[in-house]
């Protein structure tokens, strides 16, 4: 802890020094622009700022927009004297008397300026350029979505789809330059507010809703240590004046139904946002499983039907106390009951025939239950050069597990049996962050973040007594177990610019207290503690080429169906069981990136090598009677050496294409059970996107995943692709869209290969992929005033 005090210290210390050596004689002017009869700002109003250099000569010094409340502000100016002029549609230009900035007077602030309504008869103009598609940043991109024809009835994980350095699989998941480990924000909110799982958190966005996404490749001390190689920002559009407008959408399919809708109002200082979504799905799914044990041979078949139902939604409310400071409360309610109806047909080899020996019907319906309170502040000071900003969350989760298990052999019924689990959450976050700027080229950030999660499991399990046509509770299974963790965590963190160079770097400290209970015994499990640094350098080569070298440790916290110990063995041939002495992982993140955004065509190319000396392996050891026992343990050794290249390519502004390749050669080792894996992992992602008249497009995604490397084996990759037809009505109120996902391959087939001294075990999993969507979307309301777009040279390569 000293050495960490020690650090605080010298980093406030640094800064103070570091702003005394860049400041200069520049200074900064501020003010506001309102319309002179009622008094309402202007918003996105051009703002000229020019030097006086003697007698009638003068320059264009700088230039920028008010913000959506008619404010600007222009920094960094050398001293001298200087004039504003202001032009809108709909008002006469104008322009203010000469001022001077000078060491007595660095900030000079025009206050409000009242400007008059032109009564002319405006003709129609015509802007050419648009918003770039991709923007640069330190650590990483921002993707600019509306530079892109939407389609109808998408959420974001359609959207994510198309935005360069990132892959989405065929159920949602997210994964960036070889990491799966990527923390998802919507509006700088955490996902899993929304949902237990960021998949399921992308839906309840509507993809006709976001303005952009950033995408941080380069992730700074102010995230989580935890599985955060990775960072993604949704952010969607937010209306600026006092109208009411939403989007209702609905989905007709093959395998599932869905309706979602989301409405905004905007009064005065207050803005509401409801939103809500459902879904009702069904598959029909299957696997077949082989293991030989020495002599023994089993064959295990099972056919599952599974159906459920969706719903997420919620309410935000947004109080601006002034143009600077806001107050947000929220409030999220989730619910995802499902039930999975299994038969499974187990077979022995006799003399080389495969005879019957037994079958299982399980049913298994489960309800998860959740509510999420958010509340928040954001504060910035008039100059924009400090911020402050407040998160709280509180979360709780209600979760029950059943399952009811009927054996017969030879139309006889020897065995049932039933399983009841109940989970309880209670999940509390609190973080404050701190930023400061100085000038362009210096900005430090602190902050603090405490996180509670309080889980409670409770598994009772039954034994059918067929003379008393009852269930008798067995003690032997039967158990709770609970487990608390509690985490303290404080950072630092600086960036700043020198010339062509760009620097980040800072601290994070994390400490985590763990308490858990199993069937009312203490388990001792010791806290931990974790010192995680991050540092980046970025060079600018030209204005469109640049080069970054950055390394970070991360964690990886055990979920905690890893944890729990209570025994799984609703399978006959496989018991399953948590490990609550886990510990986290610890990985060391080196990345050599390349980028390249040229007026059409953006290039990324990685080179990233992952160590990680404790990884959670699955393990899997056989008993005597042939039957599996599957459980985790911090026993590997995870190795990655990788490259992923990233080319997106817009020819025109109809048409946008992409392409995603990453490789990895992956070597895993357990000195503990002398086992030793390793290959290459493959992984290709592409993406169209045509947008053609009359308000047609099309678009069309493929994901391409060849292998997953294991400790005792391998798993075969996923193959998804889709093709989506889209009409927008002439008004952009009314769209439409028809999608096919995978209709050539209506099953995708998947193998996984566990090879041990003692067994050896092929399990062929078939999920049903091919989806057939027709979607339709309405916008409600008024249209609002969309951000105005930055002008773009067509300067083709």
């Amino acid at each position: 802890m000293k050495r960490l005090f020690v650090f605080l210290f010298l980093s406030v210390f640094g800064q103070c020094q570091l702003k005394a050596q860049l400041t200069d004689s520049l200074g900064s002017a501020s003010g506001f622009f309102a319309d002179s009869i009622t008094g309402k700002a202007i918003p996105f109003a051009t703002v000229k700022l020019f030097q006086l250099l003697g007698g009638p000569k003068k320059k264009l010094a700088e230039g920028t927009l008010t913000d959506s409340l008619g404010h600007f502000s222009l920094k960094n100016l050398p001293y001298g004297t200087y004039s504003l002029a202001f032009s809108a549609v709909g008002y006469r230009a104008f322009q203010t008397p000469v001022w001077t900035i000078n060491g007595q007077s660095p900030t000079f602030d025009l206050g409000t300026i009242a400007i008059s309504q032109d009564v002319k008869n405006l003709k129609a103009v015509t802007v050419r350029g648009q918003k770039p598609l991709i923007e640069q940043r330190v650590d990483g991109i921002t993707f600019n979505v509306e530079s892109l024809p939407a389609i109808a009835g998408s959420n974001a994980s359609d959207v994510l789809r198309k935005v360069p350095l990132l892959s989405v699989d065929a159920n949602g998941g997210l994964s960036m330059r070889g990491s799966s480990n990527i923390r998802v924000f919507i509006d700088g909110k955490p996902s899993d507010i929304y949902a237990s799982s960021v998949a399921d958190a992308l839906k309840s966005v509507p993809g006709e809703s976001i303005v952009s996404v950033e995408v941080i490749t380069h992730p700074s001390a102010r995230y989580d240590a935890e599985g955060t190689d990775g960072v993604v920002n949704i952010i969607t559009r937010r209306i600026r004046t006092n109208i009411t407008n939403g989007n209702v959408s609905g989905v007709l399919g093959n395998r599932s139904e869905s309706l979602m809708g989301n409405v905004q109002s905007k009064y005065d200082k207050w803005l509401v946002k409801l939103d809500g979504f459902y879904q009702t799905y069904w598959n029909r799914n299957g696997s077949l499983l082989e293991r030989k044990t020495g002599a023994v041979q089993v064959v295990q078949k099972n056919e599952s039907r599974q159906s459920g139902d969706y719903f997420f939604g919620g309410a935000n409310v947004l109080y601006s106390l002034d143009s600077l400071n806001t107050l947000t409360v929220g409030y999220r309610h989730r619910w995802s009951p499902y039930q999975t109806h299994v038969i499974s047909d187990n077979f022995y080899t006799k003399n080389g025939a495969v005879l019957p020996s037994f079958r299982r019907q399980i049913d298994t319906p489960i309800t998860n239950d959740g509510n999420a309170f958010t509340a928040g502040y954001t504060g910035n000071s008039r100059d924009k050069q400090k911020e402050i900003s407040l998160l709280a969350t509180y979360f709780q989760f209600n979760g029950t597990n059943r399952y009811d298990m009927e054996q017969t052999n030879n139309d006889q019924t020897p065995n049932k049996e039933n399983f009841f689990g109940k989970t309880l959450n209670r999940d509390l976050m609190i973080q404050a962050d701190y930023m400061q700027s100085f000038q362009n080229n210096l900005k430090w950030e602190i902050g603090g973040k405490l996180t509670q999660k309080n889980l409670n499991s409770d598994s009772r399990f039954g034994i059918y007594d067929f003379d008393t046509h009852s269930y008798t509770n067995d003690p032997l299974r039967t158990n709770a177990f609970s487990y608390q963790s509690t985490i303290y965590a404080v950072y630092t963190n600086f960036s700043f610019q020198l010339k062509k160079w760009q620097f980040m770097t800072g601290m994070r400290y994390e400490k985590t207290d763990l308490n858990a209970n199993f069937k009312g015994n203490l388990l001792q499990i010791p806290a931990f503690q974790n010192l995680v640094p991050n540092l980046l350098v970025s060079k600018n080569l030209n204005q469109k080429s640049t080069v970054k070298l950055g390394y970070t440790v991360k964690l990886v916290r055990p979920y905690f169906s890893y944890l729990n110990p209570t025994v799984n063995n609703s399978d006959s041939l496989t018991f399953q069981f948590g490990n609550p002495y886990l510990r986290p992982e610890i990985t060391r993140r080196y990345q050599l990136s390349f980028s390249r955004n040229g007026a059409r065509l953006f290039t990324d190319i990685a080179l990233f090598y992952n160590h990680n000396q404790n990884s959670i392996e699955s393990i899997r050891t056989v008993r005597s009677e042939g039957v599996v026992e599957n459980t985790w343990q911090n026993i590997g050794r995870n190795k990655r050496l990788g490259f992923s290249a990233n080319l997106t390519w817009k020819p025109s502004p109809k048409i946008s294409l992409g392409s995603t390749l990453t490789m990895q050669y992956v070597q895993l080792e357990s000195p503990a059970m002398q086992l030793r894996n390793s290959g290459l992992m493959r992984q290709l992602v592409l993406n169209y996107s045509y947008k053609l008249p009359k308000g047609y497009s099309i678009d069309f995604y493929g994901f391409f995943d060849v292998a997953t490397i294991q400790l005792q084996g391998y798993r075969s990759g996923w193959k998804f692709y889709n093709m989506t037809f889209s009409k927008k009505s002439t008004n952009d109120r009314f769209n439409m869209s028809l999608r096919m996902e995978t209709f050539l391959t209506p099953f995708t087939f998947i193998d996984e290969v566990t090879t041990t001294e003692s067994f050896y075990q092929r399990q062929t999993s078939r999920y049903q992929n091919q989806n057939l969507r027709l979607t339709f979307s309405y916008k409600l309301g008024k249209k609002d005033i969309k951000s105005p777009r930055m002008r773009q040279a067509e300067n083709p390569e």
